[in-house]
């Protein structure tokens, strides 16, 4: 209850997965990766922090230049991967060799994960501050790409939140988003975990715990966010998820489709039977996830001709 470190570490679990990760080395875990770092202010201290990124390119690519050149001259669509708690960028191999078939990929290591942000601290806003300046460093080298957002799990709340803050603050709006096993908010997930079933009876449970977190901004409130983002959504969750219930990403998608008109983008909703075993990680190894992406980002290309032809 009184103490924010504990609070944060509980809810950013910062801890390396894999151990000891080799950001400047990452042929030791796939081919065809450029490791960069993109400095951004720290909108609380005025302070410059530094964000560890990997650019992974296509699988067969063989060109030169520098990572900017890369950037300013590619003709690919750009995402920008946010993962999950208990990870760093060097963790989610399997879904670059997905993501690289279909984009020039930016897997973005938040504040206080890997070796971003040393010393900054780890809250929701901060974050979202930095992936706003990410994100204009980015168009700032390509203004004409197409630019998409994945986020997985933790990274669902913070690309919702950083795209309201996109659309809020510059009137911006990227090609789509896709969110892989998200959640409604912070405070739901923690009412529906093994946690909450054993402590939640207790009178003080609210106020030692939620409450702090409402108090200190550790809210990821997607269920808010997501009704005011005017792109393409795709939802994509497994029922045997046992990090986060699947009933939170059907509930998103249920709200994301009862409050957002036609004019703001489809939201398609995927999910994946118990029986495919896919849980919290594993839903990039379906054999069909190429076609979803293929199919979703058809959706995007019309939705954003459709709404700027001249009427």
């Amino acid at each position: 209850m009184l103490s924010l470190p504990f609070q944060t570490f509980m809810v950013f679990i910062p801890i390396d997965s894999p151990r000891n990760p080799q950001f400047d080395s990452p042929e030791q875990y796939i081919s065809n990766v450029r490791n960069l770092y993109i400095n951004v202010t720290d909108q609380s201290t005025s302070r410059e922090v530094s964000i560890g990124v990997w650019l992974i390119l296509p699988e067969n690519y063989s060109g030169t230049g520098s990572i900017q050149e890369i950037i300013r001259t590619s003709s690919r669509d750009i995402l920008i991967y946010l993962h999950g708690v208990y990870a760093n960028r060097a963790k989610p191999i399997k879904q670059y060799e997905v993501f690289r078939r279909h984009f020039l990929v930016l897997a973005v290591d938040h504040r206080g994960y890997g070796d971003s942000g040393q010393g900054a601290d780890m809250t929701e806003i901060g974050i979202v501050e930095d992936h706003l300046q990410i994100y204009e460093w980015v168009r700032g080298l390509n203004p004409t790409a197409d630019i998409y957002y994945w986020g997985h799990s933790l990274g669902t709340g913070l690309s919702t939140h950083t795209l309201r803050r996109l659309k809020d603050d510059k009137n911006v709006v990227v090609k789509g988003l896709i969110l892989e096993s998200p959640f409604t908010s912070l405070e739901d997930v923690i009412n529906n975990i093994v946690f909450e079933q054993i402590f939640g009876w207790l009178a003080y449970f609210n106020s030692t715990l939620l409450r702090p977190l409402r108090k200190n901004g550790l809210e990821f409130r997607s269920l808010d966010h997501i009704g005011l983002i005017d792109s393409p959504v795709l939802i994509l969750h497994a029922k045997d998820d046992g990090v986060v219930p699947f009933k939170l990403g059907q509930q998103l998608a249920n709200i994301a489709i009862e409050n957002r008109n036609p004019e703001q983008g489809s939201v398609t909703f995927y999910w994946f039977g118990e029986e495919l075993g896919y849980n919290h990680n594993d839903i990039v190894t379906y054999p069909q996830i190429h076609n979803i992406i293929e199919n979703f980002t058809a959706i995007c290309r019309a939705y954003n001709t459709a709404k700027f032809l001249p009427i």
